[in-house]
């Protein structure tokens, strides 16, 4: 009967499978775990190290830890296991693809699962490589001092240049960051003036992040004056120090800070020249730039006898600045 049976197999200590001395159903009989995985891929940055997991780049410090987050995110079936990827050392070079297996470890079972391993170049360091671009920085009549300012933001700012293409007043560069040149128009529109045109249009899709890839032109135009040059506008003669929608800067003829907008007025600019005090009494003068004749400046000023100063000449009458 049935009590005696099982009275047999626990006296007599064999596994009731194959027959095999155990005091239970040994580890050849016993049901197997089940294991499913999703398709493995690791990707590689070849410039850091980064590895491309949940649509995003994420740094590592060895490769097995990359490997092992990416293998226990895509297995959910078991419970605790141990990971060793079956991975010979290979060059970090991009363009390589190379097969290889996982070893899972789970109680006293060892699955072998497939991988693959791919290297290639993370957003950022793409960026580096080729013609990549994001967007092109339109410039137009910018004075060298501007285009400085320029040069020394994208350094500052770790954008990459991909061409530069001079044009009849001024030049097309094509840069790596699409949102940092729209920074950076609206950075010197605010603070110098001028007009401003930013054109986005998508370009492609992402393969990685399936997500529209946008490129932008920016469009950025100085206006024909500068700070340190003499705006003339209606009954003013504007030293000017700072531009953005409006220019404010000192009236040379009144001697008081003033701001005037520009839009829809006639005015005319005077670049400062430089010259010497020839008399300071009893009315001030100085050397005129073109003729060395002293001549009587309107505005007062105070300066020393010799000493170096900039003028500007309006149709004959001299100001100090």
């Amino acid at each position: 009967n049935i009590s005696t049976t099982l009275f047999l197999f626990s006296i007599m200590e064999f596994c009731p499978g194959c027959g095999k001395k155990s005091k239970v159903i040994c580890k050849d009989c016993r049901p197997r775990k089940e294991i499913k995985v999703k398709d493995i891929h690791i990707m590689l940055c070849s410039s850091c190290k980064k590895y491309f997991h949940n649509n995003k780049w994420t740094s590592y410090s060895k490769l097995k830890d990359a490997i092992t987050k990416i293998t226990k995110d895509s297995i959910k079936e078991i419970g605790s296991f141990a990971i060793t990827p079956v991975l010979d050392e290979i060059q970090i070079n991009p363009g390589i693809k190379e097969e290889f297996d996982i070893e899972i470890k789970s109680d006293d079972e060892i699955f072998l699962i497939p991988a693959e391993l791919e290297v290639t170049y993370c957003n950022h360091c793409s960026k580096q490589q080729g013609d990549y671009f994001e967007g092109t920085l339109q410039l137009r009549k910018v004075p060298d001092e501007l285009l400085e300012y320029v040069y020394s933001y994208i350094k500052k700012n770790n954008i990459f240049i991909a061409k530069e293409k001079k044009q009849p007043n001024g030049m097309d560069i094509t840069i790596s960051d699409q949102r940092k040149i729209q920074n950076l128009g609206q950075y010197l529109q605010k603070n110098f003036g001028g007009i401003l045109k930013i054109s986005p249009q998508v370009h492609t899709r992402d393969r990685q992040t399936s997500k529209d890839v946008h490129r932008v032109n920016v469009y950025y135009e100085a206006p024909n004056y500068i700070k340190g040059d003499v705006v003339k506008v209606e009954d003013k003669m504007i030293l000017v120090n700072k531009i953005s929608k409006t220019l404010s800067g000192l009236d040379l003829i009144s001697g008081r800070k003033t701001t005037v907008n520009l839009q829809d007025k006639e005015y005319a600019i005077l670049k400062p020249m430089k010259t010497t005090v020839s008399k300071i009494s009893p009315n001030l003068e100085v050397l005129h730039p073109e003729t060395y004749q002293s001549t009587s400046v309107l505005n007062k000023k105070k300066v020393r006898l010799g000493e170096k100063v900039k003028v500007v000449d309006d149709d004959g009458r001299m100001y100090v600045l």
